[in-house]
């Protein structure tokens, strides 16, 4: 088992201002009389993992999406940065930033000065690196699942995706899979499998557990879920190749079956380019006869964009709120 990273990932970079972006316009109106130089920005948790030649010397965070992952975000934020660096946590007021407030403090050191604005706020302080001490691997946690007679125990980290219990998509989608001692439509078994978008790896290893003789990928753009994985692996004593990969980007060879949960939401919007992109790429990493297998909510559109990229696609089961669709390559 070993985790492999895409060369040439691209790595995220500042959105551009918007009305939509109230605390990055606060933070702008405010960048000159904090008197920051050249700041790290701090957006998401791939850049917590990124590796850094020297201490960082102050750093913008805007405010993450959960409470564990706001408290992982400082933590390891806090180790990152010099000592008395300026650290600014900026967010939204409908997004929590007013509670946020405790976990700074307990990771970084005293607000020094608050600033309101744009239905938004910015904490402001020196880091004290009260939470340098701390790993990822602190905020590392394991829970039981059970399916169809397999047992694993999963990892949980912030900013995974992870319900603590096998999800109702999840479930819905390994009730319908054929496993090693099944064949598919083109009459073969699966040999070499690929979990797109694994977050915590639970589909993969599942299906490795259940088909042992079948190789199986994992990969994800998130650095949280490619540690997530790979700590599901290892805690079940399976094997695994781990790959970061922008959908099919860091992907190589074939696949005789190509799983997927896919993600449909950017804020409240829905969004389709996750599946555009998947439908695109997949048909050319499918071995002859290969399959696609997607979970969605059964209101989006999946079939039409599946078809056109892959080829036939059917409704392999219908859980009335989520479907799983089968599309085949020729064989």
């Amino acid at each position: 088992m070993f985790v492999k990273y895409a060369d040439g990932a691209e790595k995220p970079s500042i959105k551009a201002m918007s009305k939509d972006n109230l605390p990055l316009a606060l933070y702008e109106k405010h960048r000159e009389e904090l008197g920051l130089d050249n700041p790290a920005l701090f957006e998401n948790e791939n850049q917590l993992f990124e590796e850094r030649a020297a201490p960082i010397r102050s750093a913008v965070v805007f405010l993450p999406k959960s409470k564990p992952l706001i408290a992982m975000t400082l933590s390891l934020v806090s180790g990152l940065v010099a000592e008395g660096g300026t650290i600014v946590l900026a967010g939204a007021n409908d997004a929590g930033i007013r509670s946020a407030r405790d976990a700074y403090e307990a990771a970084i050191g005293p607000v020094e000065r608050k600033i309101i604005g744009n239905h938004s706020a910015l904490y402001v302080g020196k880091n004290k690196r009260l939470g340098a001490g701390k790993t990822w691997r602190d905020f590392l946690s394991f829970f039981p699942l059970a399916y169809s007679g397999v047992s694993i125990e999963a990892a949980s980290l912030p900013g995974v995706f992870s319900a603590g219990s096998l999800d109702e998509g999840t479930r819905l989608l390994l009730d319908a899979v054929p496993y090693s001692a099944e064949s598919m439509a083109s009459g073969k078994a699966a040999v070499r499998a690929l979990d797109m978008g694994c977050g915590a790896g639970i589909v993969g290893a599942v299906y490795k557990k259940r088909s042992p003789g079948t190789e199986v990928v994992f990969c994800d753009i998130s650095l949280a879920a490619v540690h997530a994985a790979q700590e599901t692996l290892a805690r079940n004593g399976l094997a695994g190749t781990v790959v970061r990969s922008d959908v099919f980007d860091g992907v190589t060879g074939t696949f005789d079956l190509i799983l997927c949960n896919p993600p449909f939401h950017i804020g409240i919007e829905t969004d389709y380019s996750f599946i555009e992109k998947f439908a695109r790429g997949a048909r050319a990493h499918l071995a002859p006869g290969g399959e696609v297998w997607v979970v969605a909510n059964a209101f989006l559109p999946y079939m039409e964009i599946l078809e056109r990229h892959i080829g036939p696609t059917e409704v392999a089961a219908d859980g009335k709120k989520f479907r799983i669709y089968r599309s085949r390559a020729a064989a």
